[in-house]
């Protein structure tokens, strides 16, 4: 194992400035990050209004639901004893129910929540307990029903559910088919790494599904068995245990939703005020709220005639008082969209810092005004650990066709690499042939034009047909070329699947899957014993 660290920004400008501490940006939040009075006087606040009778009715909503997820666990009860205390503070992050967890960030925002709970403990000399939001209400089948993972032949490829729910249904309603769950154990079992964790692997998802075949309580048995020795709270708020404790945190929107409307538009209007991008699209009717009508999740818009709620493409409506008895009745089916689901976790948990990716602290950005409507303040924010794993047949490939790891993660260097042996390169000489014929054409376009002036169309014609034969002829030889040189083609290919799969960030895309059959779960143990990184640094992994 070799870890280190290396600067890097996140790349969001809003969310760099408020990490870096700029005072450009220092109204769209009511904490400034990384600051120990910071966090001192959120201390306080938290002890003024936060009360006791919720503390309780959470204890008792977690040990619940933990129950379900793992039973006679000792350091959930250990956690769940010191939530109970009364001078407890939670460290929350949250992320929805993706199929084996989702991209690696997951796994990395709870790691990091944990190690920051602990940080907070020895810095406030207060217990803190870390807990996870699983975002079961979401409605975006799509954004949690694959999983991508390295192939055992160094393919990216993509795992994913074939049976859908009706269109709206919330991810913690939809139960996973049997024949759709054998159907990717059967995949899994033929194409992931072989490794010495692989049949474990496999046995643990066999395993969760069996005992949790729903989205929501599968993803919750996945990501504490990978967890493993780091313990972490969770809440599912489509419990209604979740839900009873925070009725109001929805009263008062459904009793004023002009406050928190205006309110949206105001956080977003500062945001773009000051030069950058809302990270969210704000419908200018809706009122931050969703509700569950017929099994499926819809928007509460506001109409601005009567001021009756409209469920969004449902042409269902509701008065006022009809969705407060229901909040009574069924509180279960009552929502946060993105821009409200912070401010109900401050209703439900002692929140002394929220820990997120980068787009979430840019769009935190917007919530001020939110949280202010609310009658309470936005929590001080850190983003997440940021990580790139470097398995030993990337580092092995790296090494024997000398790129740099640096080089890999930045761009695809295959043809770099063919090319070496080729001076000059392929695309150069297609771009010299280009210009060589542009300019003989050029030269003679006078020649047949005093023929009959018609004629440039054809000229122009002709150069054009023959820069496309040239770029099929560019295509063609490398394809030739890759095909040539079929090892060093699929040796790169790999390292391109492991460290930029669609071209982007590892941690964005990969999944846990091909690093657990790999290497199993200690690793993740291991990044957790090290003092957290600084919010501009990411942390390398190499086996």
């Amino acid at each position: 194992m070799n870890v280190w660290q290396e600067q890097k920004s996140t790349g969001n400008p809003l969310t760099d400035a408020y990490l870096r501490g700029d005072s450009h940006v220092a109204d769209l939040y009511d904490y400034p990050a990384h600051e120990i009075e910071a966090l001192r006087s959120r201390v306080l606040d938290l002890d003024r209004h936060y009360e006791d009778q919720r503390r309780a009715q959470v204890v008792a909503a977690i040990r619940e639901y933990m129950k379900r997820i793992v039973p006679d666990s000792q350091p959930v009860a250990d956690l769940l004893d010191k939530l109970s205390r009364r001078d407890t503070l939670v460290v929350v992050t949250g992320q929805q129910a993706g199929l084996f967890t989702g991209p690696l960030y997951t796994l990395y925002k709870a790691m990091s929540t944990i190690v920051i709970a602990k940080e907070y403990e020895e810095t406030l000399n207060r217990p803190v307990v870390p807990v996870f939001w699983i975002a079961s209400e979401d409605h975006d089948f799509d954004e949690v029903a694959s999983a991508y993972y390295v192939r055992d032949d160094g393919l990216l490829t993509r795992a994913h559910l074939h049976d859908r729910p009706p269109l709206r249904t919330p991810v913690g309603h939809h139960d996973i088919s049997k024949n759709d769950f054998l159907r990717l154990m059967n995949e899994l079992a033929v194409t992931l790494p072989d490794g010495v964790y692989k049949h474990e692997l496999l046995h643990d998802i066999d395993n969760a599904f069996v005992e949790a075949p729903k989205m929501d309580d599968f993803f919750a048995k996945m990501l504490v068995k990978w967890l493993h020795d780091l313990p972490i709270l969770l809440v599912n708020p489509m419990c209604r245990e979740f839900r009873e404790p925070v009725r109001d945190a929805f009263r008062i929107v459904i009793e004023d939703p002009d406050r928190f409307r205006d309110a949206a538009q105001f956080g977003a209007r500062k945001v773009v005020g000051k030069g950058f991008t809302p990270q969210v699209d704000i419908a200018p009717a809706h009122s931050l709220l969703y509700f569950i009508e017929d099994k499926k999740r819809c928007a509460l818009d506001v109409s601005a005639q009567d001021k009756q709620f409209l469920l969004r493409d449902a042409k269902i409506s509701y008065s006022k008082e009809q969705l407060l008895a229901y909040l009574e009745e069924r509180p279960e089916d009552f929502s946060a969209g993105v821009l409200y689901r912070p401010v109900v976790q401050d209703f439900l948990l002692p929140v002394i810092t929220y820990v997120g990716g980068a787009a979430e602290i840019a769009y935190h950005g917007m919530m001020r005004e939110i949280f202010h409507a609310a009658g309470r303040k936005m929590p001080p924010l850190r983003l997440r650990q940021r990580i790139v794993l470097v398995p030993r047949r990337v580092s092995r490939a790296l090494l024997h066709y000398d790129v740099a790891l640096e080089d890999a993660l930045s761009r695809d260097v295959l043809d770099e690499v063919i090319m070496r042996e080729f001076t000059p390169s392929i695309d150069d000489v297609i771009v010299t042939m280009q210009t060589e014929i542009q300019k003989v054409i050029h030269s003679r376009k006078e020649y047949f034009t005093t023929i009959d002036e018609d004629l440039l169309q054809a000229v122009m014609r002709t150069e054009q047909a023959l820069h496309q034969d040239l770029a099929r002829l560019q295509g063609r030889a490398h394809r030739t070329l890759r095909r040539n040189r079929s090892e060093l083609v699929t040796a790169l290919t790999m390292v391109n699947a492991w460290l930029r799969p669609q071209a982007t960030e590892q941690e964005r895309v990969l999944s846990p899957l091909s690093v657990i059959a790999k290497y199993g779960v200690n690793w993740l143990a291991e990044l957790a014993q090290r003092p957290s990184p600084s919010w501009d640094e990411i942390t390398y992994y190499r086996w």
